[in-house]
């Protein structure tokens, strides 16, 4: 990782404030309008529906925000910006490094916006360590969609990038169960679900907010589709490195 060109990543990406006000404006609507709407003895999956719709629309705002790097990444490489950082003492896998943390970085205000709302608002009690967990377990789950808008930054042209992203992000999270609880999808919907990591970071932030705690088997799912959408993402930027 380099700070000095971090720094300089995270102020340039800030002003594009459309794709920060997306990231936290979507989700924050979406849990008004369904999280509030719900009765507040209503529940799924022994959580209260409240505290479920907020951990989702959440979720929902940080993968946004985490695969919006791709744009980034795009305009990079149409702009020659790839071939010239060839010419400084920045390493490849620094350069990937940084876009990852780029867009974890992203996936935070989404998360505090919805949650501090869904505690205000919606009366979602927990304990400290509860929404400690939550709050990092959701955060890291934006690890996988950081590595989708890596893959996406280098097969899509600066003038596709965002329909595709949009388009990916608006698929993703409605097969994965973030927006309709898995439950209640027709039987064919169920197993596509779980072909989504959307499903299972989902599942890991949402397990959280149960007294048994954060469901280990989905986060191992989490973490493998990380590792292998990283060495994706990783073996495009090498080809596309190698073209320059």
């Amino acid at each position: 990782m380099n700070r000095d060109y971090l720094i300089f990543d995270i102020r340039r990406t800030l002003r594009n404030r459309r794709v920060l006000i997306f990231s936290i404006l979507m989700p924050l609507v979406l849990f008004l309008i369904f999280g509030m709407t719900l009765p507040q003895d209503a529940g799924e999956a022994g959580i209260s529906a409240i505290a479920y719709v907020m951990v989702s629309m959440a979720m929902f705002g940080s993968m946004s925000a985490a695969m919006s790097s791709g744009g980034v990444i795009a305009a990079e490489r149409d702009g020659g910006w790839n071939r010239t950082l060839r010419l400084t003492p920045l390493k490849p896998q620094a350069y990937v490094v940084n876009k990852v943390i780029l867009s974890l970085l992203l996936a935070v205000p989404p998360l505090i916006v919805v949650f501090l709302c869904g505690m205000a608002f919606g009366h979602v009690h927990l304990s400290a360590t509860q929404w400690l967990t939550v709050a990092l377990v959701s955060w890291l789950g934006a690890l996988p969609f950081a590595a989708i808008g890596l893959v996406i930054g280098y097969i899509a042209k600066p003038d596709s990038v965002q329909p595709i992203t949009g388009l990916s992000t608006m698929l993703i999270a409605a097969f994965g169960g973030l927006w309709l609880p898995v439950d209640q999808m027709p039987s064919v919907m169920k197993h596509i679900a779980q072909l989504t990591p959307a499903y299972w970071t989902g599942q890991t932030s949402r397990s959280a907010l149960t007294a048994g705690g954060v469901d280990t088997d989905a986060l191992l799912v989490v973490i493998g589709w990380t590792v292998v959408l990283g060495m994706i993402g990783l073996r495009r930027y090498r080809a596309d490195t190698a073209r320059a």
